[in-house]
């Protein structure tokens, strides 16, 4: 039965009366109101009163927030003191600095230490390197820093702040033990280039400051006293879309040439004789440049046999097309820089890759491939992986997919079943070797399975929702106040259910999400537009459910 619309309520089951009031109304509105959620937004969880959310949601999973606590035996702390092995970081460590080398055969299986959720192994960013310079003790070598460390302030701008454009972002929960044994700056990963620090919080309670540097590494700063000198930092960041992938935008390679710090002369007249060879130069078509460098250095095979000397290691590598990630990775900066295409190698102790700068869209990550024999993902197991939303739409040639695919059964650690390209979700059949650690079909924009479809689990436990108020009476432009239980038909309370909480009237209007607790308890304050027309609708609280319990709508 639908509720008729007036100024007063009928005692109808679960109905909310609307009064009308002046959009700028006093009192506080406690939830922000989310005109839209579907499964492939990692939505948040507002616990009333709390400025942390109690979790969010991705891939319609509910993500509670990590669990305070000391370094775990999987983990590994965050210290001051760089890495001194150039060739790839030590957990736990930045390097500042990475010079090549001619190490181009197969590695054995190598350790990936797990910070966020969901998970985005193995491509935490742990050090970004964005400018090249020579060796000073032979004047020639083509060695990667940072070229301004000069750091900023990461300002914490809330769980529910809007994206700063019109670029779609996802959520990751951090989980990390910060080390000052060794300093009062301690280096701190991140997913993207572009994230945001959302929420924060210390465990002993102690002073942070968040910085980056211009190639986008992040740090924890101690600030005042240091209660022990490990402190476990849990936080929400997040990271636009267009960062996994995205379409690559037609301009000229060189139109953002001026972000490039200049290479060195003998380095760019390498780079530039180099991508002469490849048939490009500075001013082609931007997807044309990436297409083929892409292209190129996804087409090198690990060797024993290193590339033939001839005193030009990038030359070199590049050129004779043998090597892992990090060989891969360094060519194309060079070439890509050499072009006027902002560039960027970046690394963490598992593996190599780059991310390029590109206009109207931002930074945009691209694995070149050359993985181990094997990854041994740690602190993994429970987190969901993050998949990518759109396509790879660079080329992928049979080299690369192949080196993947060779991965494929040598990955432990991950929840899911890993696949062969880490960095890709291709919509439809894939190709020979294509799936990926992002394994299952790409998340699209469809809404997240709803208790009153049919259909959506038969083979799951059934669950019992119950509001503990069945009328309402609310203001527009004011807050919303639900609470009741989740429950087995036992009685036993069920945790961690995302919660629906919805209006129906002549449309739908999800008014938010929240959590149910470890009891089953739910609870949650939710702003109504203020522009809502006045009249009666029927409010609908619901769960998807979980992987052991059926969907479910209070009734």
């Amino acid at each position: 039965m639908m509720p008729r619309v007036s100024r007063r309520a009928a005692a109808i089951p679960f109905l909310v009366l609307l009064c009308g009031v002046a959009a700028h109304a006093q009192g506080p509105v406690l939830h922000e109101y989310v005109p839209d959620v579907s499964e492939d937004e990692a939505a948040v969880l507002i616990t009333p009163g709390q400025s942390e959310p109690a979790g969010i949601v991705y891939d319609g999973e509910v993500l509670p927030v990590p669990d305070d606590g000391a370094l775990g035996p999987d983990e590994r702390p965050l210290v001051a003191t760089p890495a001194t092995d150039q060739s790839r970081d030590y957990p736990g460590r930045r390097s500042p600095t990475f010079r090549p080398d001619r190490l181009t055969d197969l590695e054995s299986t190598l350790g990936y230490f797990a910070v966020f959720t969901p998970t985005i192994a193995p491509f935490k960013r742990m050090s970004a390197l964005d400018t090249v310079t020579v060796a000073p003790e032979d004047g020639r070598t083509p060695v990667l820093v940072v070229g301004d460390t000069t750091t900023r302030p990461v300002p914490i701008v809330g769980a529910t702040a809007p994206s700063p454009d019109d670029r779609p972002r996802d959520r990751f929960w951090g989980s990390v033990v910060l080390d000052f044994s060794a300093g009062r700056v301690v280096p701190l990963p991140s997913v993207s280039p572009e994230s945001r620090i959302l929420t924060l919080r210390t465990e002993p309670l102690t002073g942070i400051s968040i910085q980056k540097d211009r190639a986008d590494n992040y740090f924890a700063v101690a600030v005042g006293p240091v209660a022990r000198n490990q402190v476990r930092l849990i936080f929400l960041t997040d990271a636009p879309r267009s960062y996994f992938n995205t379409p690559i935008p037609e301009v000229a390679s060189d139109s953002l040439a001026s972000e490039v710090a200049p290479l060195p002369q003998s380095v760019q007249r390498s780079a530039e004789t180099f991508a002469a060879e490849l048939g490009l130069r500075r001013g082609e078509s931007l997807p044309k440049a990436l297409s083929i460098l892409t292209s190129h250095f996804r087409s090198f095979e690990e060797s024993r046999d290193p590339p033939a000397d001839s005193g030009d290691i990038y030359l070199d590598l590049a050129r004779g097309m043998k090597g892992v990630c990090r060989h891969r990775a360094y060519a194309f900066m060079i070439t890509a820089l050499g072009l006027g295409i902002p560039t960027r190698f970046v690394m963490n102790e598992a593996h190599s890759w780059v991310e390029v700068l590109m206009p109207s869209v931002g930074w945009m990550r691209i694995d070149l491939g050359g993985a181990a024999q094997g990854l041994e993902a740690h602190n993994a197991q429970d987190r969901p992986v993050y998949r990518p939303v759109l396509p790879d739409p660079l080329p992928r040639p049979e080299p690369y997919l192949r080196s993947y695919s060779q991965l494929r059964s040598d990955v432990n650690g991950l929840r899911t079943s890993p696949g062969a390209d880490p960095g890709s979700a291709r919509p439809g059949p894939p190709g020979p070797g294509a799936a990926s650690f992002e394994d299952g079909p790409p998340r699209g924009p469809g809404p997240s399975p709803r208790p009153d479809r049919p259909g959506a689990s038969e083979a799951r436990l059934p669950l019992l929702l119950t509001l503990d108020r069945s009328r309402q009476e609310v203001f527009r432009g004011r807050a919303l106040s639900v609470s009741g239980l989740a429950a087995t038909d036992s009685g036993a309370g069920v945790a961690g259910l995302r919660i629906e909480v919805v209006l129906r009237g002549e449309r739908e209007l999800l008014l938010g999400v929240t959590v149910s607790r470890e009891n089953g308890v739910f609870a949650g304050s939710f702003g109504v537009p203020p522009d809502l027309p006045v009249g009666e609708y029927r409010l609908l609280v619901r769960t998807p459910g979980s992987r052991q319990y059926a969907a479910s709508l209070a009734r």
